[in-house]
């Protein structure tokens, strides 16, 4: 599921303006115990306000009526009662209409603009990493791909022969000893080997594996560095483990990851930005003219960051703040929300979008700010 939401993000952000209306949609699927369905209500009066807005603005009501009619059949389907949450982009006189249906919660929002609404699909792929969860003792293994709060099982193993008790001493214990001893290693072997083609199959991120310590040493051992450095832990967890058991074992851990590496990054910034010419940028003004550029490796977000600039059709410069036209060109600047414009420029150039909330170090960056690729030679002069 990951993997499609990235592959979503790349095609929807691949997409160029367009003056008809796109819709983009956040739903919260989950009962709320009442017949009222609050936020199929807010759906409701939210596409009633957009209805104005674009009959007013004498734009394509024909298209948005069509997707309204969609849209509303979808989110009353029976086939997606048993999602938390809905994702729909929308725009049929372009011909797009994409769905995602998640198990993780959304609150409800619609947004309606010349362009798809990103940047709470950005933000899902980044808290929610895929993660491979191994399961295993001396004779089988279980192995599940955990991703948006879903677990689905990969593959399970079985140890080649069954390991009996053996009571006799002397030179058939030792035999016995070598020959369970082999078993266990093939075993592990096959395992490492499984889990391999499973991290390269749904991109794996990290890895938790859960075994009894009489394995542990062997399994470790049998892990190549590739899977050992996406290692987060190895933890007790009875193999025969439902999902619910699984996922409330490592969801704290997995939050953990999800922390450590926030604050690894933020600190890789602050080290950057203290660095004369330094890989990094941070406000509003410079992140604006990186993205322009195509300089930016990591794009940072403050999850409550929103702003508004202008971007030019022409040449495709992004400017904060209400600029009039273009300082190159000449051309007017068509008004953009820049929390959307970012987050689509840098999922075109295939950077990585960290979300961060209630980060002062980021806040003191006007909620945003990237580590670079490369620095402009102006730049860096200027630095």
């Amino acid at each position: 599921m990951a993997n499609e939401l990235q592959s979503v993000l790349e095609e929807l952000t691949a997409y160029p303006s367009t003056e008809h209306p796109f819709l983009s949609i956040y739903y919260d699927n989950r009962p709320d115990g009442t017949s009222q369905r609050q936020a199929l209500l807010t759906l409701q009066q939210s596409l009633d306000q957009i209805a104005e807005q674009v009959k007013s603005r004498g734009g394509n009501l024909e298209s948005f009526d069509a997707d309204r009619e969609r849209i509303m059949q979808y989110v009353n389907s029976d086939d997606v009662k048993s999602a938390q949450s809905l994702i729909i982009f929308a725009c049929h006189a372009e011909g797009v209409w994409q769905t995602l249906e998640l198990q993780v919660p959304q609150e409800t929002s619609v947004a309606e603009d010349r362009y798809p609404h990103t940047f709470n699909l950005a933000r899902l792929i980044d808290e929610y990493e895929t993660y491979a969860v191994v399961l295993a003792d001396s004779q089988e293994s279980r192995i599940f791909v955990i991703t948006l709060n879903d677990a689905e099982k990969a593959a399970e193993t079985s140890a080649s022969e069954e390991i009996k008790r053996f009571d006799a001493g002397g030179w058939g214990q030792m035999l016995f000893q070598r020959r369970t001893e082999n078993v266990i290693k093939a075993h592990t072997k096959d395992i490492a080997d499984k889990l391999g083609r499973i991290i390269k199959r749904y991109d794996v991120q990290h890895v938790i594996i859960a075994g009894n310590d009489s394995i542990k040493g062997t399994v470790l051992s049998s892990l190549p560095k590739q899977i050992s450095d996406m290692l987060v832990d190895y933890i007790n967890l009875d193999i025969q483990s439902n999902v619910q058991s699984i996922m409330e074992t490592i969801e704290p851990m997995m939050r953990d990851v999800e922390r450590n590496q926030e604050l690894d990054d933020l600190a890789a910034l602050e080290e950057q930005l203290a660095t004369k010419g330094g890989l990094a940028c941070a406000g509003i003004a410079d992140t604006a003219t990186a993205l322009s550029k195509g300089q930016v490796r990591l794009l940072f977000l403050a999850d409550n960051f929103n702003a508004t600039g202008g971007e030019c059709p022409n040449c495709g410069i992004l400017q904060p703040g209400l600029r009039a036209t273009c300082p190159y060109d000449g051309a007017e600047l068509q008004q953009v929300n820049l929390r959307e414009t970012f987050t689509a420029r840098a999922a075109q150039q295939n950077s990585t979008i960290q979300v961060i909330t209630a980060s002062e170090q980021l806040e003191s960056h006007e909620g945003v700010a990237a580590l670079l690729w490369y620095r402009d030679d102006t730049q860096a002069r200027t630095a």
